[in-house]
């Protein structure tokens, strides 16, 4: 198995991935992406990073809020992984990669809250 493939089909790039898509389709947010898309620096990755989350978790409030339901959030194990793999793969190809998982259609069709 490839160094690559085994990053993109990490579960905290995934979660992170799928978080990512849900803020993109649900609460516009293509500032993360845009965030995500010029970080160089392991710096700039956290600052977005941490930038991505507190948006998310404001939508997700929101979110719960309103339909009485619980919003999707990767957790501390996802986020400690992502930070890792970053120092691993390097800034640009994590990147790339929350990147990719956001921008594709599930595989499953399912509707991601």
């Amino acid at each position: 198995m490839s160094k690559l493939h085994e990053l993109f089909s990490n579960p905290a790039i995934e979660s992170f991935g799928k978080a990512l898509q849900i803020a993109i389709r649900k609460n516009d947010d293509y500032t993360s992406l845009i965030e995500l898309d010029y970080a160089e620096k392991e710096e700039d990755f956290v600052i977005a990073l941490k930038k991505f989350l507190r948006r998310l978790d404001s939508g997700a409030r929101r979110y719960e809020r309103e339909t009485g339901k619980p919003a999707y959030k990767p957790d501390e194990k996802d986020l400690d992984e992502v930070v890792k793999l970053s120092q691993e793969y390097g800034v640009r190809i994590v990147c790339a990669a929350l990147m990719s998982h956001a921008l594709v259609k599930s595989q499953r069709g399912e509707q991601q809250e």
